[in-house]
């Protein structure tokens, strides 16, 4: 027994001894034996021979047709069309390194053909272009994804009526990603589009309930008083007024009064009931010396916002269709005081920028702003703030659709193009030396405006406000045509001046999608099968202005920064549908 167990140990030391002259022996520049990648054996071959097998074996799968199979029928792409190659560099280098973390005897176990185990298989690695990727998915999402449509009501014929709701889907892009490359891995001749259904928030059910008060609240008039005044609104004019709110379906208010069409029928109805403010009027004298000032006086206005809301409200409710008119007391904006103080007034600063006349709704939005802005007084210690002087941007208030920057491309929405009003206010401010309380950059670069010195605003949200820090007051002056809109301040005297510096531009960031592959987004405003043209992309970047204000004696009043990060604006093309 003893010499049977001695015998076994020097057979153990003489295997080992000899796989130990083999491992010694391989060569470092060569794959292990049994190395397989994608079902192709490399053992034994070196980098550059492993590489052209694998491109010979492997490399047609780049122009295998796979197809992707939805509910919305099928769309056959190629790994090619994906922007997805493969990554000969990468395998190679797995293949050369693989069974490197093997203990000994797992190595001798492989490099000797009699006990030899299972072989290694590699994954085979993939590279992804990220830009035609993304375009491609684009492609994918506008094949397979569907809108999501909540309950609606409509007018038909002057009646309200409910829309029915409908599901939509939404494309899960990484897992689409994964699937296709697994496809790929694995010679896959189909993939299942992965979609995440997106339930309605206001269903059919919903909407329908909503149509039933929505008749009840129309079938009678409506009773506004002021003073023993009564004025009757019949059932067609409230049908006329009214516009369906998607926001109110499920809280009892599925349509409001506060529109544009309420005001235009009800203010002259309503015209006795008001008496405008009238505002100083500063008469310059025969000569050129000296001036006189006509008076101010307040006045009474109907608070429409308030009134609109009530008659919502109260329609929908039982009992008397009451409606008290409210009204506010209104300070003229220009008061004769500050006519008194303004008479001798000179500029203070002032800046024009411009802009294409080519959308008009864009341009009624600027000019909206401008006259909402002109003739603002700031008295010493106010603070100036563009929402709250401009007010909400809705339809109601007069404002069109025009282009608005979201989710990094310009998108159609109410109030476009007031930030070119909001940047020329901005830069009027800075060079008059004014101490700037809030503004922010828009999120892209746009080359038209100053740089690092455009500024942003959305109601509720973002604003433009400084402060009038003087002892003296200042008067806003705008004035916008169908090209350009220009922002003045004046006062009675002044003793700042301005110098500033700009940075070089840095930290520059390519967009994630190029001329040749842009991202390819839904509008549902065009019709369906056309395309916009392409929009261009800007590459995100990031720039400082520095501003330094003195007084007439040189002393420094203020210093600060202004630094903007702009990120890349995608190239786009849009599909209507």
């Amino acid at each position: 027994m003893l010499k049977v167990f001695i015998g076994a140990i020097v057979c153990v030391v003489a295997f080992v001894g000899v796989g130990a002259l083999a491992l010694g022996s391989t060569d470092p520049g060569t794959i292990p034996p049994g190395v397989t990648a994608g079902g192709v054996e490399l053992g034994g071959l070196d980098a550059a021979s492993a590489a052209a097998v694998l491109e010979q074996r492997l490399g047609r799968r780049s122009s295998i047709e796979i197809d992707l199979v939805g509910d919305e029928g099928v769309m056959s792409s190629t790994a090619e069309d994906a922007g997805i190659s493969l990554d000969v560099g990468a395998t190679v280098s797995a293949a050369l390194g693989a069974g490197s973390a093997e203990g000994i005897v797992d190595r001798l176990v492989r490099l000797v053909p009699v006990l030899s185990a299972e072989p290694i298989e590699v994954p085979v690695a993939y590279e992804v272009d990220e830009v035609r990727w993304t375009s491609f998915a684009d492609e994918v999402a506008l094949q397979f994804e569907g809108l999501c449509k909540n309950g609606r009501l409509v007018f038909d014929s002057g009646r309200p009526k409910a829309v029915a709701a409908a599901a939509g889907a939404v494309l899960e892009r990484d897992a689409l990603r994964s699937a296709f490359l697994d496809a790929l891995s694995n010679e896959k001749s189909e993939v299942q589009v992965p979609l995440t259904v997106v339930e309605p928030t206001v269903t059919t059910e919903e909407a329908r309930a909503a149509l039933d008060e929505v008749k009840v609240a129309l079938a009678g008039p409506l009773t506004l008083a002021y003073q023993g005044k009564e004025i009757v609104v019949s059932p067609e004019e409230l049908a006329a007024m009214a516009e369906f709110n998607p926001s109110g379906m499920t809280s009892g208010l599925p349509f409001s009064f506060d529109t544009e069409a309420a005001r235009e029928l009800l203010q002259p109805r309503l015209a006795a009931v008001e008496d405008p403010p009238v505002e100083a009027v500063i008469v310059p004298a025969e000569g050129g010396r000296g001036f006189t000032v006509l008076p101010s006086s307040e006045g009474t206005l109907v608070e429409w916002s308030a009134l609109l809301g009530s008659m919502t409200r109260v329609a929908f409710e039982s009992g008397r269709r009451y409606v008290p008119i409210p009204t506010t007391q209104v300070p003229p904006r220009l008061t004769t005081e500050d006519a008194n103080q303004l008479g001798d007034r000179r500029e203070v600063a002032s800046f024009t920028t411009y802009f294409s006349p080519a959308d008009s709704g864009r341009v009624n939005n600027i000019i909206q702003v401008s006259n909402k802005l002109d003739g603002v007084v700031i008295r010493p210690g106010e603070t100036f703030s563009f929402n709250d002087t401009v007010g909400p941007r809705t339809k109601e208030a007069g404002f069109d659709e025009a282009p608005v920057i979201r989710d990094g491309v310009l998108t159609p929405g109410v109030g476009g193009g007031i930030c070119q009003v909001a940047t020329t206010l901005f830069n009027t401010a800075f060079f008059a030396g004014l101490p700037i309380v809030e503004r922010k950059p828009h999120s892209f670069y746009i080359d038209h405006y100053p740089i690092g010195r455009d500024a942003t605003v959305s109601y509720g949200a973002i604003d433009v406000r400084f402060t009038n820090d003087s002892d003296t007051v200042l008067l806003l002056s705008v004035t916008a045509t169908d090209r350009s809109v220009a922002v003045a301040l004046a006062a009675p005297e002044w003793d700042r001046s301005v110098e500033y510096e700009t940075s070089p531009f840095r930290d520059l960031v390519d967009p994630r999608s190029s001329e040749e592959n842009p991202r390819r987004l839904r509008d549902p405003a065009l019709a369906r099968g056309t395309t916009s043209p392409v929009e261009a992309g800007v590459a995100g970047r990031a720039v400082e202005v520095r501003r330094v204000v003195r007084d007439s004696s040189g002393r420094v009043v203020h210093e600060d920064d202004f630094g903007s990060t702009y990120a890349p604006k995608d190239w786009v093309v849009r599909v209507g549908g």
